[in-house]
């Protein structure tokens, strides 16, 4: 009777605690699964806690995401350590809560914050660590470390090493290089993810897998296919680079009014996929005021990069792109760490520690990206001009591409844009009026200017860049659509003829489709 009355008691205890287990909400069992899979607490925040709005909007470079009708996280995890992640991720799986994983907070769609559904936010921030290897010439780098904290570190280990990267400090690297990783470096060295040689992240299971363990395909796929959809990078193995002592940067404007300005951006059209590797040049359209602010015009900024010194360039410009008309006293010499303030636009002499600021205040924008693989014709450039003029609001980058891009097969990583590419552009809307009307109106011009530049851009797939997130692509379908299908319309303008690999990748690794959002590679059964 003894045994029999414990039993039962036992059992009615195990009844009460499952009751109430399942009474709690699907937040309320994450929380005490969290607890139990991880040695802290102090990294959750919930809404109810008062710092939860500020961690949110931290690293919310998109300011109309701050909307207070914008779906909210349930939680945000501010992740310390692998631990932290593997219990999310642990937690999140276990009761249906899709997660979000964010390191930079660039994400120009919001995808790594937003959701309509019930979703919990992995930020990556404080996952930072640099450690250089200057024997070996290489970095380990956590997610959540920016672009400017990595450059930072590189540089005061050794001004002779760099890598390839973006130019925007606040970027954070788990997002940035898995999308590709882009910068002025990469005519002479490729993107970011043509430089990686170790990854460690967690996957579907909560397991922590390197590059050995995780095999070639799923190290192939997170190298330019996009690390959220198939697990969270917790950190990335760099191979650093050479660069001289000294570099050469310059930054020559022409307003459109100027006698010639059309053919000088005509002939850079020609000229600046050819030039050599060492020197990349981009080519920069912003709509200025001229005559005392009483008319509006196109300026056209040419900025340059070059591997070398002064009295190296001059001829080099000389020879191929006289019609830039570049003179000594346009260039300035200094070192690789002090040209990435340069290309932020920082002032001269600015300390290094700018590199270390968080970012720029979130704004109101709108980015869309093209893909041009042969020259615009001058009529259509004057067109475009006189349309940009009548938004104000809108600049466009276009940044070249030859040299090593040309070298690197596109299959060799999930980024396919190499050979066949002359440029790619930019096009970057932002304003100061956040009312719905005014966003509207900002996002339809956009949208305009996209379709005016449809015959002079790529096609068959009309090429896309993952990390200039755009909702637009795939967003316009039949009703009766499939997911698999949506998936395919935005996944090759990311990955052209790769899509199809990182399906299969996807499929092999996260059958089940646990990390997923709007626009993430989907798996061959869900």
């Amino acid at each position: 009777m003894r045994n029999s009355s414990f039993l039962f008691t036992a059992l009615i205890t195990l009844m009460s605690i499952s009751t109430a287990i399942s009474s709690q909400s699907p937040l309320q069992n994450f929380l005490t699964c969290f607890s139990h899979n991880s040695h802290a607490s102090k990294v959750i925040y919930t809404p109810n806690n008062s710092s939860f709005s500020t961690i949110l909007n931290k690293k919310m470079y998109n300011k109309k995401f701050q909307s207070p009708t914008t779906p909210k996280p349930l939680a945000i995890i501010a992740a310390k350590d692998a631990s932290h992640v593997q219990a999310t991720v642990i937690c999140a799986k276990s009761n249906n809560i899709q997660i979000r994983i964010r390191s930079g907070g660039h994400d120009y769609e919001g995808y790594s914050y937003v959701s309509d559904v019930p979703f919990v936010v992995i930020d990556m921030f404080n996952i930072n660590s640099v450690d250089i290897n200057l024997k070996e010439e290489t970095a380990w780098v956590g997610s959540g470390a920016t672009v400017g904290k990595i450059n930072y570190n590189i540089a005061k280990k050794d001004n002779n090493l760099a890598f390839p990267s973006g130019i925007c400090f606040s970027l954070g690297s788990g997002g940035h290089y898995s999308g590709g990783g882009y910068g002025n470096l990469m005519r002479k060295y490729g993107l970011s993810v043509d430089n990686i040689i170790d990854a460690k992240i967690v996957d579907a299971n909560g397991n922590i897998l390197d590059r050995k363990s995780m095999g070639e395909d799923l190290f192939w796929a997170i190298r330019g296919g996009g690390g959220a959809s198939f697990g969270v990078i917790l950190s990335w193995k760099l191979k650093l680079v050479q660069v001289p002592s000294q570099l050469t940067v310059f930054d020559v404007k022409r307003n459109v009014d100027e006698e010639g300005a059309i053919d000088v951006v005509y002939k850079w059209q020609l000229v600046a996929p050819k030039l050599h590797k060492d020197l990349f040049i981009t080519l920069k359209t912003n709509v200025v005021q001229i005559g005392n602010g009483s008319k509006n015009a196109i300026q056209i900024s040419f900025i340059g990069q070059f591997l070398g010194t002064t009295e190296k360039l001059l001829p080099l410009i000389s020879e191929s792109f006289p019609e830039l008309n570049l003179k000594k006293s346009d260039c300035f010499s200094m070192p690789w760490i002090n040209t990435t303030l340069f290309w932020y636009g920082k002032p001269f002499g600015s300390p290094l520690e700018e590199l270390l600021v968080d970012g720029p205040p979130s704004i109101y924008f709108k980015s869309k990206s093209d893909y041009v693989k042969k020259p615009i014709p001058k009529v259509a450039i004057k067109s475009l001009w006189k349309k940009l003029i009548q938004g104000k609001t809108m600049y466009m980058d276009w940044n070249p591409y030859g040299g090593r891009m040309e070298e690197i097969l596109p299959s060799q990583t999930p980024f396919p844009h190499r050979a066949g590419n002359l440029f790619k552009i930019q096009y970057f809307n932002n304003w100061i009026d956040g009312s719905p009307k005014s966003i509207e109106q900002h996002v339809n011009f956009s949208r305009s200017i996209y379709k005016f530049m449809t015959p002079y851009v790529s096609n068959s797939p009309r090429e896309a860049f993952l990390n200039y997130r755009d909702a637009d692509i795939g967003a316009n379908h039949p009703s009766n659509i499939t997911k698999f299908d949506i998936a395919k319309t935005y996944g090759r303008k990311f990955f052209k003829g790769n899509f199809e690999r990182l399906v299969s990748v996807k499929t092999k690794v996260d059958p089940k489709n646990f990390f997923r959002y709007e626009q993430s590679i989907p798996t061959l059964t869900h």
